[in-house]
């Protein structure tokens, strides 16, 4: 009877410890997922910030068709691919799919010879008159690695911009717009300030 009772008090003292263990365990895990990063699209500390306006004047696209940036009914994704990236092959169709179900314009860019990007238009299943093929839309919004995106409001003012290469990310940039941060890592930034104060 004796050894039954110091057994039983060995098992809650068992089963204390391993509720004390989980509840330690719980807040850690908790705590390590404040600290990771949702999934966003990458943005570069160069180049415009959210506030600027869109290049004024008009760019021609592939069709020959004029495109004027900085106003228009809708708002506007610019998104920067090329025929040769693997990754722009892969986003254009989840690009196109997401700007027609947030209805938003989407403009493509690029700066290949008119020829190659033509072949891209008929293989990538996309209208040429949405393609602006300028090198100088690439410079002026300093434009470094592909797929890059540039989410413009209906005044043409940029509200969100980053490299993306899933839906996810083209998602962020609606919700950096929505949240009224312009970035995930100015987000970051203000909620652990936030949270140190």
């Amino acid at each position: 009877m004796t050894d039954m009772i110091y057994a039983s008090f060995f098992l809650s003292a068992v089963l204390l410890l391993a509720c004390i263990v989980a509840f330690m365990l719980m807040r850690r895990v908790r705590s390590l997922f404040q600290e990771i990063a949702p999934v966003g699209a990458l943005t570069s500390v160069q180049g415009p910030q959210p506030g600027t306006l869109a290049p004024t004047g008009d760019f021609v696209t592939l069709s020959g068709q004029k495109i004027n940036l900085s106003s228009s009914t809708l708002p506007q994704l610019i998104l920067f691919v090329s025929g040769s990236c693997p990754i722009s092959r892969k986003i254009l169709p989840i690009a196109k799919d997401f700007c027609m179900r947030e209805r938003i314009s989407l403009i493509l860019a690029g700066d290949d010879t008119p020829d190659v990007q033509q072949e891209f238009a008929r293989l990538a299943d996309f209208s040429p008159s949405i393609l602006i093929n300028d090198q100088t839309l690439g410079r002026l919004l300093e434009v470094d690695k592909l797929p890059s995106a540039f989410l413009y409001n209906v005044d043409g003012k940029l509200v969100a911009r980053g490299l993306v290469n899933n839906r996810e990310h083209l998602e962020s940039l609606l919700n950096a717009w929505e949240s009224g941060y312009g970035t995930v890592q100015t987000y970051l930034a203000r909620h652990k300030q936030s949270l140190a104060a």
